[in-house]
């Protein structure tokens, strides 16, 4: 009876797992954080664009009404 090959024996295989693996996760990892950064990209062009018609409605209001004007008076 010939004994059975222990999981040293299969180093190279396991290297290959391993490394596999690992690649996977970091390829998770790239993806995610690429994902990450296009979505704030998204959302500080959308922020500008409320800031920029705040802005704008904030000075219309005040060319009507003038500026000392509060809510409310």
């Amino acid at each position: 009876m010939t004994p059975q090959p222990s999981w040293v024996e299969h180093f190279d295989l396991i290297n290959v797992i391993a490394g596999s693996l690992f690649m996977a996760i970091i390829w998770f990892m790239i993806r995610t954080l690429q994902s990450i950064d296009k979505n704030q990209k998204e959302l500080f062009e959308r922020m500008h664009t409320m800031e920029r018609d705040f802005y704008q409605l904030r000075g219309e209001h005040t060319a009507q009404h003038g500026t000392n004007r509060r809510q409310g008076d």
